[in-house]
């Protein structure tokens, strides 16, 4: 656990990653504040072997919050180019989380409808979506791979693309919120389009192969009737898309799913053998203990 390691050509001090705990601390433009400033190089300076950075928006529609990070224009890049050289500098590499909050937003902050797999309503603080159509595929497509460009341009070690937290990719998968009958949803392998879309058009972009995250979460699905076999579905879409780790998200990551005594980390590493980011409630010593096996 601690001591160096090297996966898929990123090298780590130690196997501990640290998420953030907090967001939206960003200025009203979208540059690393003061205060974010602090934090993540604490997270280093603590011994993290990698921290990873907060969700920034990859395009103006898909901000969720004014204070939210972003990474959607050259403006950003300056500072978290400051931000990334500082955690460097405390010995921990970075990763940057990329984000596109879909049918979330309001229109008062990003200024256009929401859009979302389906005509969705989180409730009286947010705008009615529309519906994605192919031409908005294309669109938010470019914005995840131009913001991934700027995040390697920034000098991350890894990028993350958030597909967890109810935002756009998380909406695509979940059947309460897609409800289309098309190449963007339906089966599992419709419903994983778009991320599978995005995460390609990165690797073909990408000039140094910089390796790719993807953080997911079902336990809000479950109720829903997400399946086992839905799991391995999503999983084999990712690992077929190439990316490089998978992030699996749980309320506690000692949870059990589908009525066994497995964890999701257990079910995830039945399908794949690519490096998994383990996250939920990891707060002793002995449940780390437990979690690594």
């Amino acid at each position: 656990m601690f001591d160096p390691v090297l996966l898929d050509h990123l090298t780590l001090r130690n196997r501990i990653v640290l998420s953030p705990f907090v967001e939206y601390q960003a200025q009203r433009d979208g540059t690393v504040s003061h205060p974010m400033l602090d934090y993540y190089t604490s997270m280093a300076r603590d011994g993290a072997g990698l921290v990873v950075i907060e969700s920034a928006y990859v395009a103006q529609q898909g901000r969720a919050h004014v204070n939210q990070l972003g990474i959607n224009t050259e403006r950003h890049l300056e500072s978290l180019t400051g931000l990334v050289r500082a955690i460097h500098a405390e010995g921990a590499a970075v990763a940057i989380r990329l984000a596109h909050a879909g049918a979330r937003p309001s229109e008062l902050i990003v200024g256009e409808q929401p859009i979302g797999p389906s005509i969705v309503n989180f409730g009286k603080d947010f705008d009615v979506s529309r519906e994605f159509d192919d031409g908005d595929v294309e669109e938010i497509v470019l914005f995840f791979v131009h913001a991934a460009e700027r995040a390697e341009e920034a000098g991350a070690d890894l990028i993350e693309i958030n597909g967890a937290q109810q935002y756009l990719l998380d909406q695509c998968l979940s059947s309460r919120y897609n409800n289309r009958y098309d190449d963007y949803g339906g089966a599992i392998e419709q419903r994983m389009h778009l991320p599978v879309s995005i995460i390609k058009a990165i690797k073909s972009r990408i000039a140094s192969k910089i390796p790719i995250s993807y953080m997911f979460s079902i336990h809000d699905k479950l109720e829903d009737g997400f399946s086992e076999d839905e799991l391995k579905g999503l999983v084999k879409a990712l690992v077929a898309a190439k990316v490089d780790f998978l992030h699996p998200v749980s309320i506690h990551v000692l949870n059990k799913f589908f009525e066994t005594d497995e964890t999701l980390i257990e079910w995830v590493a039945k399908f794949t053998r690519k490096p998994i980011i383990a996250e939920g409630n990891i707060k002793s010593p002995q449940i780390l203990k437990e979690t690594i096996g």
